[in-house]
């Protein structure tokens, strides 16, 4: 019973709102924008009206509508025989500075599309009044009602077709695709939201782009998220590459571009194939083989040099395969204890992460890691940014326990640049430190991170 209920309430509640879609006066029932209205009102309804100190002969009556209106009417019923003459005036600027009203009669006063701020009748007599002002909320045709912010304060437009302000004379944030305007019969000129491919809550209107797309779009996404770039959030950053079995719109739409940190000349490859610049002798669409008439020089700035006749060429050997009989008791010595998190530590390295590791593929003589980084709390020269990116590790450490990683785990990673092939890469080797992540860690991180802007980490 208690689940009959409780659709029938949920069922009401999808009639209520499709009903109040369809009475909707700034929409017709295919949801289209339309100009629209708020209903006319007496706005002098529950004013009070104050009269002047002056003489008697010529007093003075004014009325505080308390915004900026359109009036309709001006209606007086005087309760004895009417002055000999009357004036209507108007005020833009809180009664400052007064414009006269031209009216029909002294019974039936009207003005239309005009602003007024406040309202006065002068009278030749004292007189006894009944006043009636008819108007409605300025909205600029984008808004069907009217109402106070809070109990006093100045009427304000219940805005529609994605505008803002008090009277609607602003597009909302984000809806800035074509400049703002009044609405008119014929057009409702509904501020239309920017098109950032859902990596971005925020753009600004340029005139130009708007005027050059033949008045159709002129709006900037900015701070665009998920490695995407450009004016639509529409391409990858550097150092990133589309993902074409993903639509643009996704999250993971561009990936890293993981060109090998020897073999490829820079971070960057093409956008679509994924193709990155090679060195001179280096191939494969990750940079990480020597090519056909080249061996490998263990050098990492020419890490493929030309073959020789009398030496045997290895086309398809990977960068920097390593010689055999290595012995891991002089490679590295791995902790086996439990290292405690310190500022001497956490001063002594290069840079400070939280980071998850995602996946790992083989690379030659590195495995290549899909890594998450969660947290920066130690900024190396070469910034590390937050999100998804390529981390090399030696196949080596890995062989020897020199780093214990696994993959779906969270690591706090800290190292250094001093012996990276490449500063502008993410290398992890046996002289860096990658802890399982305790959350106890978050607060003390955050604190060492303080002490080091304060300068409590020297340089040597």
């Amino acid at each position: 019973m208690p689940g009959l209920w409780q659709g029938l309430g949920v069922l009401l509640s999808l009639q209520l709102a499709l009903l109040c879609l369809a009475s909707d006066p700034c929409y017709d029932a295919a949801r289209r924008p339309r100009y629209c209205l708020p209903e006319p009102t007496d706005l002098a309804v529950g004013r009070l009206v104050q009269a002047s100190s002056g003489p008697v002969a010529n007093a003075s009556l004014s009325l505080a509508l308390g915004g900026r209106f359109e009036l309709l009417y001006v209606a007086l019923r005087f309760c004895s025989p009417r002055p000999h003459s009357l004036a209507l005036y108007k005020s833009t600027d809180h009664g400052h500075s007064w414009m006269p009203f031209q009216f029909f009669s002294a019974r039936c006063l009207q003005a239309y599309g005009l602003p007024p701020a406040s309202v006065i009748s002068k009278a030749s007599e004292h007189e006894a009044i009944c006043t009636s002002v008819g108007g409605r909320c300025r909205c600029n045709g984008h808004a069907a009602r009217c109402g106070a912010a809070r109990p006093g304060g100045a009427p304000q437009c219940q805005c529609r077709h994605n505008t803002a302000g008090p009277e609607c004379e602003t597009c909302r944030a984000f809806y800035c695709d074509r400049p703002w305007q009044r609405a008119t019969p014929s057009d409702a000129h509904e501020c239309v939201a920017c098109e950032c491919n859902r990596h971005s809550h925020r753009c600004r209107f340029n005139m130009e782009l708007y005027k050059l797309s033949g008045r159709k779009s002129g709006g900037v996404c900015l701070n665009c998220r998920h490695h995407t770039a450009g004016r639509h959030c529409h391409y990858c950053q550097p150092g990133f590459k589309r993902d074409l079995a993903r639509p643009i719109t996704s999250r993971r739409a561009c990936k890293a571009c993981q060109c090998h940190p020897i073999g490829a000349v820079s971070t960057m490859c093409n956008q679509t194939t994924g193709q990155c610049q090679c060195k001179m002798g280096v191939t494969g669409l990750t940079c990480n083989r020597c090519a056909q008439g080249f061996q490998q020089s263990r050098t990492a700035h020419i890490p493929c040099i030309p073959g020789d006749e009398l030496t045997p060429l290895y086309p398809c050997a990977p960068i920097y395969a390593l010689p055999l009989g290595t012995e891991c008791q002089t490679h590295c010595s791995p902790s086996h204890g439990r290292v405690h998190m310190n500022l001497r530590k956490y001063c002594k390295k290069d840079y400070v992460l939280h980071a998850q590791l995602l996946a790992m593929v083989e690379s030659g003589e590195w495995w290549q890691f899909t890594t998450s980084v969660l947290a920066v709390y130690r900024q190396r020269q070469v910034p590390i940014r937050r999100g998804e990116q390529p981390l090399w590790v030696p196949r080596q450490d890995l062989a020897c326990g020199c780093l214990r990683l696994q993959v779906g785990k969270a690591y706090l990673v800290i190292g250094n640049d001093a012996e990276s092939p490449d500063p502008a890469r993410l290398v992890l080797d046996r002289n860096s430190l990658a802890l399982p992540w305790r959350d106890v860690w978050a607060h003390k991180l955050r604190r060492f991170q303080q002490q080091d802007r304060q300068g409590n980490c020297r340089s040597p």
